[in-house]
């Protein structure tokens, strides 16, 4: 069973730009779980949204047995954030943004961005197609997306230092040449935070080892089921 974020994939942006921080996302998540009668989920995350699985092991822990990071955002980074989100996520000027230019822009960048979120591993066969990645580019989803981006330096360094508060099985991958989510920080930073956590660092990948090494995630998740 897989969530897309509120305003992402095929989802609507429940709350408007309130939905924009990772501890709202999280509770929705968790309503949602409660709402379908799942019980002490195993979550398992993805770059930006692994905020909001931390989030949700700290304050949702009542729909959680435990969490998988995969190539997580956790800590606060160096530097800001690009130019683009900053754009996206005004309310005058984004949504003129995004419907003007992001598509043809977005759609002749798309293919070289992709291949730096794999790098140095190729991009799998199909990938365009069966994940639909284009629909990023959509104005509504783009903004949403900026939003999300520009709220999260500030939600990090107010949320990691909770992380030693953690009390369920969290187990993180990450490849050694993630170039988007830098491993030192994050990863290292979660594993060193998170009481109990356990670190896999898989040689010769970037930012999307859930591709390449589906394989690892399962026995991740074992892992934690197993503790």
């Amino acid at each position: 069973m897989s969530f897309d974020r509120p305003g992402h994939g095929w989802s609507e942006r429940i709350l408007g730009r309130a939905a924009s921080s990772p501890a709202v996302q999280g509770r929705l998540i968790a309503q949602a779980l409660k709402t379908i009668g799942v019980q002490r989920a195993i979550i398992v995350t993805h770059s930006l949204a692994g905020v909001v699985g931390l989030n949700m092991a700290l304050d949702q822990r009542d729909v959680m047995q435990g969490l998988v990071l995969v190539s997580p955002v956790s800590h606060p980074w160096p530097g800001g954030i690009d130019w683009t989100y900053r754009i996206g996520a005004n309310p005058v000027f984004g949504p003129l943004f995004a419907h003007l230019l992001v598509m043809p822009a977005g759609l002749a960048r798309l293919p070289a961005a992709v291949a730096g979120v794999f790098a140095p591993a190729p991009v799998p066969p199909g990938f365009f197609g069966d994940t639909v990645a284009p629909l990023v580019l959509r104005a509504p989803e783009f903004c949403d997306n900026a939003q999300d981006v520009a709220v999260l330096h500030a939600f990090v360094i107010a949320q990691a230092p909770r992380y030693p508060q953690i009390r369920l099985p969290v187990a993180i991958i990450t490849g050694d040449t993630d170039a988007v989510v830098l491993r030192h920080i994050h990863s290292d930073g979660s594993a060193r935070d998170i009481p109990g956590a356990t670190l896999q660092v898989i040689k010769g990948e970037g930012h999307a080892p859930h591709f390449g090494h589906a394989a690892d995630v399962v026995v991740a998740v074992d892992d934690v089921a197993g503790r």
